[in-house]
């Protein structure tokens, strides 16, 4: 037990001596300051009215007051088109010739809309209100002219519209890009920098050899307690601080996220300690991190639904912690769940913090019965 401690307070003393930690901290701010304003307001859209009618202007004024457009207008469509190509755009809305007449006869209106596809978020925001404004001034046109016929308002509004969909948008009631993002990334940075700190501190303490490997267990257990201490209070400052003074919508409690955030850390403690095994230097940890860690960006299945994903990619992303813990915290956190309905969240991080042990430690036995029998021991 003495020694126990004694690993503990080195360990901890060298990590708070030279806290490296806190670039981590600089990352997670700059990472996630993008998304301050947490929806996509105002793009920049131009519009070419070529019929210059009272109708086409009522248009205009139209998606000029909708959320996420700032009308621009635009005279000539090559030069709107120029624009869109160096980003000072985000659409180009055309108003054909003869718009107010064909609107007031009731007939089929084809409105060019041209959107960057290279953005597909900003894109489709936009054509979504771009759709929605149009498809609200027909209507009213048409409802209209339907009563002028001799229909009723409510008979027009049944011919014109015989099924309406009513959307709710559940556990993210602000639509904001950013509560989606944050959890996800807050999570795989805490993955990287944990499995970086702890694999670093493995590989200095196993030495030069095999041999120097065979430490007591209270040795290794000292080493993991001190990573676990700092990098607990690191995520809670991410997972609930942090969100706060951003503004974010947050439903979990702090002993919730903390339910969640020791299983986690210890699965990617554990993790690290089968990495540290089987890489043979700080170079090839370096390298095998840069390499995997915008994969597991995309495989994490936040910014890509997992079910489009191919079986096998499916089968490698829950083999990470991250995966489970964004799962968990996204339910918790936004989906407004009670700890006992991601248990088996957490329950499959104490299996991987278990499995990756025990990988670690078979690996460092056999290393170590290899090196006996080079050496004749």
């Amino acid at each position: 037990m003495q020694n126990f401690w004694t690993v503990f307070r080195q360990s901890l003393g060298n990590m708070l001596g030279k806290p490296l930690w806190l670039l981590m901290v600089l990352s997670v701010t700059l990472t996630t300051l993008p998304y301050a304003h947490r929806t996509m307001d105002d793009l920049p859209v131009a519009v070419i009215d070529m019929d210059r009618s009272s109708v086409s202007r009522e248009l205009i004024r139209q998606l000029d007051a909708a959320p996420k457009i700032a009308v621009r207008a635009y005279d000539q469509l090559p030069e709107a088109q120029r624009d869109l190509a160096w980003r000072e755009l985000f659409g180009i809305v055309v108003i054909p010739v003869d718009f107010e007449k064909r609107v007031l006869r009731g007939e089929a209106v084809t409105v060019p809309i041209f959107g960057d596809a290279t953005n597909r978020m900003a894109n489709g925001q936009i054509q979504q209100d771009i759709s929605a404004t149009y498809t609200e001034l027909s209507l009213r046109y048409n409802r209209e002219r339907l009563m002028r016929g001799g229909f009723s308002e409510q008979q027009s509004n049944v011919l014109l519209q015989p099924a309406i969909g009513q959307l709710t948008d559940l556990f993210n009631p602000g639509t904001s890009f950013a509560a989606i993002v944050l959890p996800g990334l807050v999570t795989l940075i805490l993955q990287h920098s944990l499995l970086l700190s702890c694999t670093r501190v493995n590989l200095n303490l196993r030495g030069g050899t095999p041999r120097s490997l065979r430490q007591p267990a209270s040795t290794r257990f000292g080493r993991y307690a001190a990573q676990l201490s700092i990098w607990t209070v690191l995520a809670m400052l991410f997972y609930v601080i942090w969100p706060w003074m951003m503004g974010y919508r947050q439903t979990a409690s702090f002993f919730m996220l903390m339910g969640l955030v020791l299983p986690f850390l210890l699965a990617v403690i554990a993790m690290s300690e089968f990495i540290a095994e089987v890489l043979p230097s700080e170079e090839a940890v370096y390298l095998t991190m840069t390499f995997i860690t915008l994969p597991l960006f995309y495989m994490a299945g936040f910014t890509w639904p997992p079910q489009a994903m191919p079986q096998w990619v499916q089968l490698l992303a829950d083999a990470i912690p991250s995966t489970w813990a964004i799962r968990a915290v996204v339910e918790m956190n936004q989906m407004n769940l009670p700890l006992s309905a991601v248990a088996d969240r957490i329950l499959i991080l104490f299996a991987m913090a278990a499995a990756y042990g025990l990988l670690g430690t078979l690996v460092y036995q056999y290393r170590n019965w290899r090196w006996d029998q080079l050496k004749g021991w």
